[in-house]
């Protein structure tokens, strides 16, 4: 069995907001208009959504799709895609919010990429004092099969690798992030082969994607309107949503985390097989 322990005292402290920030737009899946609000929180309060009196923490346990996004359920009331957010989060830090829905239940999907949250919450970051405790790995854990699979490792750091094939454009099939510099990766939007456009819309998903939000790529190339922000900007997405569901863990993690063609649904797996390797911890 996998050993894992978590730090009794790391020179990371707890972060939250220093005042509201509110964002604009619609959901990618569901096309309504979304308006949230990012609240600051107490330390040790945790990273929570609040829709119709219902607060939802950003949890694996409270995972209810990982179907093109990760949303969470709670009491019937359901945040979708929340990915995005959490990956900001996740790089910045930001260790307790409370993110309000004024308007909708899908976080708004902005231009597809992380960057607008980035950015209007760089600067807003209030370091607490408070220590947190990340996740260390101590064992090796692998969860999927054959060609889909994600493996963790034991490292001193956080980083996290993406290997898959992209069809019908030159971007290498791999990428690794080490937390050198979040830009790397939070300008990467969500991207779809345009051969997959009618079958995601006739199954209900993908009504507020475009070419402004989405980076859609075809057998003649990019079919969106700004081409790509990096030559492999698909793998640097892929990690992207990683980075966002493996903070459904509550806690950073530190190891060293390899995603062979993953998804949501991998990520969620992995995340559950680490906490089954932690019986004596608390998820924080």
């Amino acid at each position: 069995m996998a050993q894992f322990l978590i730090y009794k005292k790391t020179d990371m402290n707890r972060k939250t907001v220093s005042d509201i920030v509110d964002f604009k737009g619609v959901g990618i899946h569901s096309g309504e208009r979304s308006c949230i609000l990012v609240h600051p929180a107490e330390p040790g309060e945790g990273i929570k959504f609040y829709l119709k009196s219902i607060e939802i923490p950003a949890s694996f346990e409270y995972v209810s799709n990982t179907v093109m996004s990760t949303d969470l359920e709670r009491e019937g009331v359901t945040v979708k895609t929340v990915e995005h957010l959490l990956a900001v989060f996740h790089l910045l830090g930001i260790s307790d919010a409370v993110v309000e829905f004024l308007e909708g239940f899908e976080v708004p999907i902005m231009d597809g990429s992380g960057y607008e949250f980035y950015m209007m919450l760089k600067d807003k970051i209030v370091d607490t004092g408070v220590y947190i405790e990340p996740i260390d790995l101590r064992g090796y854990v692998r969860v999927g099969e054959y060609g889909c699979y994600i493996e963790a490792h034991p490292s001193v750091s956080f980083e996290v690798t993406y290997k898959g094939n992209i069809n019908y454009i030159d971007c290498g099939d791999i990428f690794t992030y080490k937390g050198d510099d979040p830009e790397d990766i939070v300008k990467a939007r969500t991207f779809c082969y345009l051969e997959d456009v009618d079958t995601i819309l006739e199954r209900g998903y993908g009504k507020g994607g475009s070419t402004r939000n989405v980076l859609i790529i075809g057998k003649e190339g990019i079919h969106s309107e700004e081409g790509l922000r990096y030559p492999d900007e698909p793998l640097r997405h892929k990690v992207f949503d990683l980075i966002g569901d493996i903070y459904l863990l509550g806690a950073p993690i530190r190891g060293k985390i390899v995603s062979y063609n993953g998804g949501h649904s991998l990520n969620i797996e992995l995340i559950k097989s680490i906490v089954k390797n932690l019986p004596a911890v608390k998820i924080l």
